[in-house]
């Protein structure tokens, strides 16, 4: 084997998860955050290769290494494909007054990690402090592998809510799997929590790829009608 095919092959290897997965997170940021409320429960499939978003109105999916998010909706047979790095700015749109009510002039103190497991999987929790009576508990695992598609959507969802708040998630490891808020009107409310985990990839290759007899709409905002 030539150098080049060996450095090749090598960097396929470190690349490539380390075996088959199928992760289902569920997500319900409606309660504290209601601007998000026309979304409902989300979905989340993570898969070693990508992960897909379903929700009761839109769905999507992402490769990893792509930079693009293919949106979906089912009723309409369109879709469309939305930059990641523009899902922060759609959310603080969305947000509105929430978004400028909601801002910090520093990003606020993160403490961990501390050991544990979130549904049989080892975790490690972060706590974001924002001051004695509030924080966000943040549980991440990279027994998984990275999801970094998910970080980055995370990341922008977050940032789209308050740019300093994402700051200090940006500096926690590892795949997000539980999300508990806790502040003065909401103790112990689960935002992200893991609804199954399997030990194989079935379905991942239907999963992140638009389906069948769906049309291209070549703007996002001709899917939310």
């Amino acid at each position: 084997m030539s150098l080049r095919k060996a450095a090749l092959a090598a960097a396929f290897f470190i690349c490539s998860p380390a075996f088959a997965y199928h992760l289902v997170l569920e997500a319900n940021p409606t309660v504290p955050f209601p601007f998000l409320g026309r979304f409902g429960t989300v979905e989340i499939h993570v898969y070693p290769n990508g992960i897909r978003g379903e929700t009761i109105w839109l769905n999507g999916f992402i490769r990893n290494g792509s930079k693009e998010i293919t949106v979906e909706n089912p009723l309409g047979r369109m879709y469309t494909e939305v930059p990641v790095t523009s899902v922060g700015p759609l959310v603080r749109r969305i947000a509105g007054a929430f978004s400028a009510a909601s801002q910090f002039s520093n990003p606020p103190p993160v403490s961990g990690p501390v050991a544990g497991t979130v549904h049989g999987i080892a975790a490690n929790r972060y706590r974001i402090q924002y001051g004695p009576e509030a924080w966000i508990d943040l549980w991440t695992t990279t027994s998984l592998g990275e999801a970094p598609q998910l970080r980055a959507i995370a990341l922008q969802i977050v940032k789209g809510i308050s740019p300093m708040s994402a700051k200090a998630a940006a500096t926690i490891p590892g795949m997000p799997i539980y999300v508990e808020l806790n502040f003065s009107h909401f103790r112990k409310l689960a935002l992200m929590k893991v609804k199954t985990l399997t030990t194989d990839s079935a379905g991942e290759e239907e999963a992140l790829k638009v389906g069948r007899i769906f049309m291209h709409a070549p703007l996002l905002d001709s899917l939310w009608k």
